[in-house]
């Protein structure tokens, strides 16, 4: 496991360099030729005070054209920089995040279920920010300062060696702080990431519980809980500011300090006359390429290193099955899907399904019917592979679930839901999902689910809206199932499908449904319409987590048990 954990790590942070090196190097080619146009700044001071001490013309001449030079260079190199490294930014991030969200599309609906969306949400937004900030950009600016520090402690030791080592030996102070602080930032870096996830969680949670806040007028409520996550949120990110600004201050202190030891030493090499005062001077403008840079590398070095932490949290979180390619690839069902002897539980201690064994044959039609948390649609989850921390068995022609590839089993079986999910897209790309089926296919689906009158009325290009907005529940639950059928796949599921659908046109769909030859269909339902009943090949009654009867409509209201209850109360 920690081998796949590291490549992915590795992977997310090659992303910003895949294809990407060119940007790069032109970029870094500018940092290096802009150091050299900087440290020429101090040179020019140094060669303007020396002519204005000694009153000669000749050093001015030569302090103009190096000016002339020097400020054409820096316009080029600016220019160039601008574009090269905006090229490098919109290329990396672009490809860190479609590699992110290839390996998030690239987990199982069970892995994905464990983790919070909220935690993606965040991690495209607020640690996005940070990523963006503190890593790519920061890869520039501390090659940029480094080699800053080295063109300057250069350009010192040519002027006077002896005053750069004094400067060089008073920068061990600066270099303590960035070294002593620097994994505090990293550490409140951290915090703000989770903080922040859970506090978007929150909102998330409350939104979505919009209608049911003001339909009990919980308006107060809602408020003091989005107030309290409101306040952590932002007290842990006072003490991330605070501890930044914390280091800011110790190295802009010890900058002083250096400053003014570096102007009283040079004083007394000028008293002594081993240096010039635009020496001197010169080696003021100097110092600040030595010490800036050291002074920003604390919290460039520090938020670089919380930037990487965010990095390697994402690549964790988005590690995809790894071995799902090892697992056995099934392109059909030839026999039947199995339970033996399953039991599982959503919490410790209370089961959902308790040691449930049956068979549901290719080709047959069965319905699970009982009460609400009967573990119905339980079942129908466990068969797509949502959990896999199920006690027993399930089966796909003896082929234990567990060990079967994922992505092939979605090839086998589809679920129709109860709750639909919709693309702000046409009815047409939502019942096709954005890939090419044969017209035939298309317009059978849209008929089988009862869709005929609609697409007659506002076209197949009728815009769905966000979340389905634009239709009613019965027309989005139509797109659903139209959806599911034009894959025809060779395993059906079906969990209240129909539920949204008046009665008349629930039967309709149902029974088109039935009537589909060679497809095996599970459907769970509470609609206990006799004329349906009649044409599933079995019907499963499931009670508290157990199957309490299964048989023919005739076999169980002739029991006149379980199934024979629920019938009666459902008329």
């Amino acid at each position: 496991m920690r081998t796949t954990v590291t490549t992915t790590r590795e992977q997310c942070k090659y992303q910003f360099m895949r294809g990407n090196k060119k940007n790069f190097a032109m970029t870094m080619l500018t940092v290096f030729l802009n150091a050299g146009v900087n440290v020429s700044i101090a040179f020019i001071m140094k060669s303007v005070t020396e002519a204005m001490q000694f009153m000669d013309f000749k050093i001015i001449r030569r302090a103009v054209i190096l000016s002339v030079l020097t400020a054409g260079a820096a316009l080029l190199m600016g220019v160039l920089q601008k574009t090269f490294r905006n090229r490098y930014m919109k290329t990396g991030l672009s490809q860190f995040k479609m590699y992110v969200f290839e390996r998030l599309l690239g987990k199982s609906i069970g892995s994905f279920g464990d983790t919070s969306s909220a935690q993606f949400i965040s991690a495209f937004s607020n640690d996005l920010s940070s990523i963006e900030a503190n890593y790519l950009s920061a890869n520039i600016n501390i090659v940029t300062q480094i080699t800053t520090f080295i063109g300057g402690v250069i350009a010192m030791a040519y002027i006077n060696w002896r005053l750069m080592l004094v400067v060089m030996a008073t920068s061990v102070l600066p270099c303590y702080v960035a070294i002593k602080y620097g994994n505090r930032i990293t550490a409140k870096e951290k915090q703000t990431s989770a903080q922040n996830a859970g506090f978007v969680g929150q909102v998330k949670d409350l939104l979505n519980g919009f209608v049911v806040i003001k339909s009990f007028k919980a308006e107060k409520e809602a408020l003091q809980i989005f107030d309290e996550h409101n306040k952590q949120l932002e007290e842990v990110k006072r003490r991330r500011r605070e501890t930044g600004d914390m280091v800011s201050l110790l190295s802009e202190s010890s900058y002083t300090i250096v400053t003014i030891i570096l102007v009283v030493v040079g004083c007394l090499f000028v008293f002594r006359k081993t240096m010039t005062i635009g020496g001197v001077l010169a080696f003021v403008q100097l110092s600040n390429y030595v010490l800036n840079p050291i002074h920003r590398m604390v919290p460039l070095y520090s938020n670089r290193k919380a930037a990487v932490s965010l990095i390697y949290k994402l690549a964790d979180t988005i590690d995809a099955d790894s071995d799902e390619e090892s697992k056995t690839r099934i392109t059909s069902l030839e026999d039947k899907i199995s339970y033996r002897n399953v039991s599982f539980s959503y919490e410790e201690g209370k089961k959902t399904l308790d040691n449930v064994s049956i068979d549901f044959y290719k080709g047959k039609s069965y319905a699970l019917v009982g009460s609400s948390g009967g573990g119905k649609s339980t079942m129908l989850r466990l068969m797509m592979g949502h959990f896999s921390r199920y006690e027993g068995e399930i089966l796909f022609d003896g082929i234990e679930l567990r060990d079967i590839s994922i992505d092939s089993l979605y090839d086998v079986v589809s679920i129709i839901q109860q709750n639909v999910f919709l693309f702000d897209n046409s009815i047409r790309n939502n019942i096709t999902m954005f890939k090419d089926f044969p017209e035939d296919k298309y317009r059978t689906a849209v008929e089988l689910a009862g869709l005929s009158g609609l697409l007659k009325e506002k076209g197949d290009d009728y815009e769905c809206g966000e979340g389905g907005s634009n239709l009613s529940g019965g027309e989005k639950q139509r797109v659903s199932i139209a959806r599911c059928l034009i894959r025809e796949t060779p395993v059906l599921f079906m969990d209240e499908a129909t539920a949204a659908l008046d009665n008349e046109t629930a039967f309709s769909v149902s029974n088109a449904i039935l009537d589909l030859e060679g497809l095996t269909k599970i459907l769970v339902t509470h609609k206990l319409d006799e004329r349906l009943m009649r044409k599933f090949d079995g019907i499963v009654a499931i009670s508290n987590g157990r199957i309490a009867e299964y048989g023919t409509f005739d076999e169980l209201m002739a029991k006149k048990g379980y199934f024979y209850s629920l019938f009666n109360v459902s008329q």
